[in-house]
């Protein structure tokens, strides 16, 4: 006569089996066969070694769908309680699959698209499967971008528009163990717009009406896209407020500077005589000039000469060992003499005439 010993325990198994038993251990992920199905729990076969409970926390949204005898891939978040089962995810084991994806698009550079499901001042919240990552406003395309004229109070107001759109995007960077994900809307580009963008060359003299004014530039209308004047190319003058000088609807003339991919940036400033080349033609090597001190730095001080031409006191035009606040005040006026002309660097420099 013969017994049939039932081990319940992994311990027991793995003595009986030895190596003939397929261990696993807390984070696996591997597939499992549905025992039996209740609201409050899943049963599972556990690689034909263990039961396996999946409680109702860690069900995913294929969990109502299951019946005995369905194979499921689920992750071990316990691999043996007090009670001798194996504790199961789906949530989890969805997630790990999404990393893995995440993970694999990301090295293939491939555009993913993420449902919009929340708006702040600093950009999108996206969910991507059952994971969540963030658009930052930087990362938006010229489509997205929340035209709100220097407005600030109004950005999560424009951006809550999108809620409930999809857009295509690609993860610039992710951190698992944090659970952080970053996409960039921008990034991914856009197939129409790069197509239009061909018809654009580099030099192009282009008309358009301004379509949005925020603080770093200007958006304007070319036709068959929008085109961004950066700042920095509006005017040879600085700019502190675009909306001082600019109004939506203003129709400008700009000179196409860049094409990349769907993105056509532009300047005003190009079109213009540059007022430095211009006026440093006044200016002679060993010559002397009035100028202002308008900054003062451990490296030397900045002289204002003119409304367009800038000159530096370098530190070591000032004498061994002298600091420049020790020879020159912020907001005085001193005579120079230039000591150098460097137009394609647009640099002058200068030494003061009794340093």
């Amino acid at each position: 006569m013969s017994t049939t010993t039932n081990p319940r325990t992994m311990a027991e198994l793995v003595e009986l089996m030895g190596d003939k038993l397929v261990p696993f251990v807390q984070g696996d992920v591997l597939d499992v066969t549905v025992l039996s199905t209740s609201k409050e729990s899943i049963m599972v076969d556990v690689a034909g070694v263990a039961t396996g409970i999946i409680p109702e926390k860690e069900f995913s949204a294929q969990a109502a769908k299951l019946k005995a005898g369905d194979t499921v891939r689920a992750y071990i978040l316990n691999a043996e309680n007090d009670n001798g089962y194996a504790i199961m995810s789906l949530k989890r084991a969805e997630k790990e699959r999404l990393w893995s994806m995440l993970e694999q698009r990301n090295t293939a550079g491939e555009i993913i698209t993420v449902k919009v499901i929340q708006a702040n001042k600093g950009g999108l919240v996206a969910e991507y499967g059952n994971m969540q990552g963030f658009i930052p406003v930087s990362q938006l395309s010229f489509k997205h971008y929340p035209r709100v004229d220097g407005d600030r109070s109004k950005i999560q107001q424009k951006l809550s528009e999108l809620i409930g759109q999809s857009i295509p995007v690609k993860i610039i960077s992710y951190d698992k163990p944090t659970n952080k994900i970053v996409f960039s809307e921008k990034a991914a580009g856009d197939a129409d717009l790069e197509e239009k963008a061909k018809d654009y060359q580099v030099g192009q003299k282009v008309t358009g009406k301004i379509t949005g004014i925020v603080d770093f530039g200007l958006f304007v209308n070319i036709g068959e896209l929008e085109g961004l004047i950066h700042i920095s190319q509006v005017s040879w003058q600085r700019i502190n407020n675009l909306k001082d000088h600019f109004h939506v609807g203003q129709e400008i003339e700009a000179e196409i500077v860049n094409v990349d991919g769907g993105r056509v940036s532009l300047s005003i400033k190009k079109l213009q005589p540059d007022p430095w080349q211009i006026e440093v033609k006044t200016l002679e090597v060993g010559g002397k000039v009035e100028g202002e001190v308008t900054r003062v730095t451990p490296y030397g001080a900045f002289v204002k000469l003119s409304e367009s031409l800038e000159g530096l006191f370098h530190v070591s035009q000032m004498g061994e060992g002298r600091k420049p606040e020790e020879i020159v005040q912020e907001g005085k006026s001193y005579t120079f003499e230039v000591i150098s002309i460097e137009p394609e660097l647009r640099k002058i420099s200068l030494k003061l005439t009794d340093a």
